[in-house]
């Protein structure tokens, strides 16, 4: 029977590959007391286990003397095959198991317009650049995405988890707030309390079935649902704040989109008293992802750095 003819036929006979990787190290080390050694077995044992293995291919893998133990030449092109095949099988192992222990592969992310261009996408460059292995691919949009069918592993968020939806928070206790330019504000006054947005002009965000000018906001903590006189509208959290650092009205957006204008003096915050009912960020993992390692660390990443900022 020829080596590769015999390898097939041993490994379809279910071999105990404990024993031949055992014969594998014998050959390598020139014996079996060295090789059982090694492996923690008496020699009587690991002597018995290379016999059973002999007899099971029904070949003699090793010429044995007083002084070492040597495969024969059959035995030597047998094992050479096997370790090519082990190897293989070693491999395979190890990269159906690489998605939950290495963080590689593809990473295909939903994120909001307005997070994702200006706070998100440089934190991903530098997820990227701690793990070189990873690859990304952006869907950026506002609208909700449904994990169940369209082509991501997961969406960053926000708001409250949909019931039997695995989530990761982020930013728990997130909140949006109301926003304006320095210049309408000179222009059009500063609203005093929340009745005075009625004669201000107001940029609603459109997202799915939610209208632009109906606002859930808690006033000095009190629950209110506000209909808001909207001019300008769209189904984009970047427009909608860019419309607002332009000068154009006031704006209700996450503390977090307007962090970076609130710190440079391009917005400031109208009404202190008055925000959103709690606006968590989230990420959402689609089903069979939730436990890859690149899932698990970069909900790490993200916590960390979002929550610091």
């Amino acid at each position: 029977m020829k080596a590769s003819t015999a390898v097939t036929a041993a490994l379809s006979e279910r071999l105990d590959l404990g024993a031949l990787r055992l014969a594998l190290r014998v050959a390598e080390l020139g014996g079996v007391a060295a090789a059982a050694r090694e492996q923690g077995l008496l020699n009587a044992t690991a002597t018995a286990a290379i016999r059973r293995l002999e007899q099971q291919l029904g070949a003699r893998l090793f010429m044995r003397s007083s002084r070492a133990l040597r495969p024969t030449p059959e035995g030597e092109a047998f094992l050479q095959r096997s370790l090519l095949a082990l190897s293989a099988v070693d491999d395979a192992a190890a990269e159906l198991r690489a998605p939950l222990t290495q963080v590689r592969g593809l990473l295909r992310l939903g994120v909001p317009t307005d997070l994702g261009t200006q706070v998100l996408r440089p934190l991903l460059d530098e997820f990227m650049g701690l793990h070189p292995q990873l690859q990304l691919d952006l869907a950026i949009a506002d609208r909700v995405a449904d994990l169940a069918r369209e082509p991501v592993d997961a969406a960053i968020r926000y708001g409250e988890a949909a019931p039997g939806q695995i989530v990761r928070p982020l930013v728990p206790d997130n909140h949006a707030i109301l926003v304006a330019a320095p210049a309408y504000l000179r222009r059009a006054g500063t609203p005093k309390r929340l009745d005075d947005l009625a004669t201000h002009e107001m940029i609603g965000l459109r997202i799915a079935s939610r209208p632009a000018h109906r606002w859930a906001l808690l006033d000095a903590g009190k629950p209110v649902t506000y209909s808001a006189r909207v001019r300008r509208s769209a189904d984009s959290g970047l427009v909608t704040r860019q419309w607002a650092v332009a000068g154009y009205g006031i704006a209700l957006k996450s503390r977090l989109d307007v962090a970076a204008d609130l710190a440079a003096g391009h917005l400031v915050q109208v009404l202190p008293r008055v925000r959103s009912r709690p606006y968590p960020l989230l990420l959402a993992l689609a089903r069979g992802t939730h436990l890859s390692a690149r899932m698990r660390a970069l909900g790490d990443f993200l916590q960390r750095r979002l929550q610091t900022a």
